[in-house]
């Protein structure tokens, strides 16, 4: 169907459209990431998938869930408003976990179920060059993080450390996932496991920003911050839904080619 060809660039369209509007902080399109999933969702029912054929939209529906909950806000309901800013409470000890996981439960779930139904489908054995460098890569992540606390400035040292386990845990389940679709031949959707890690270092420095004192610098570790930062672009958040959308793009559009790949290469009904 030349319909259904057409979906795939125009999720990546709306994606676009979505992280254009984070980057300048006016949104061209409210619902541009809402859409973006729903039409990605779309092309995975339509295109089909390796079995087992419902992991990919149940993750997706989860993803446009959370895509829901986070939407930009009306510009016809902003403005100016009074405020009265009070000190409050000190954070409790939950209160960073809660921080981490708004950021990244959605992504961890899609992570993790598209890891835990590929595990028992690898039917080849991990070469010893896969395994080094998915080692190395987990390592280095947990280095960042390690390299992060340790130059934290702020007055919770306990709950930041707390709020950085989901987007740690994310950033590890992606290596693992990279590694599995590797074994199983998708190296195009390994690309989008690991754009998605890249999402996961990224969440880190959100999940920190509440409990920081200091503005985020460059020379305090951070990835990537301040590297094109201007006075009225929103540089992270749009880096972070760009590798987000990016990779959720190409996990799909990986499976689906390998499908089709396989699909052509199987010999047809010999005949009678």
């Amino acid at each position: 169907m030349r319909s259904r060809s057409l979906l795939l660039p125009l999720a990546g369209l709306l994606a676009a459209v979505h992280v254009v509007g984070v980057l300048t902080a006016a949104p061209i399109l409210r619902y541009a990431e809402v859409l973006a999933v729903a039409v990605l969702l779309a092309y995975a029912l339509l295109a089909g998938l390796p079995s087992p054929r419902w992991v990919v939209p149940v993750g997706l529906v989860v993803v446009a869930v959370d895509a829901w909950r986070t939407m930009p806000v009306d510009p016809a309901e902003g403005g100016y408003r009074w405020q009265v800013l009070e000190p409050g409470p000190p954070p409790e000890f939950t209160d960073g976990l809660w921080t981490g996981l708004a950021l990244t439960w959605a992504a961890l779930f899609f992570v993790l179920l598209l890891a835990v139904v590929s595990w028992p489908q690898t039917d080849r054995r991990p070469s010893g060059r896969l395994s080094v460098g998915a080692l190395l890569a987990a390592a280095a992540v947990v280095g960042y993080v390690v390299f992060r606390l340790a130059g934290y400035h702020g007055g919770q040292p306990r709950v930041a450390a707390v709020a950085v386990l989901a987007p740690l845990a994310l950033a590890l389940a992606a290596v693992l996932l990279a590694a599995l679709l590797v074994r199983r031949g998708h190296r195009l959707a390994a690309g989008g496991a690991v754009l998605l890690l890249v999402a996961a270092l990224f969440q880190f420095d959100a999940a920190l920003a509440p409990y920081t004192l200091l503005p985020l610098s460059p020379n305090r570790g951070t990835l990537l911050t301040g590297a094109m930062a201007g006075p009225a672009l929103v540089t992270m958040p749009a880096l972070t839904a760009a590798a987000e959308l990016a990779g959720y793009l190409l996990l799909v559009a990986g499976l689906r080619a390998r499908r089709t790949e396989r699909s052509r290469g199987q010999p047809g009904p010999a005949a009678g």
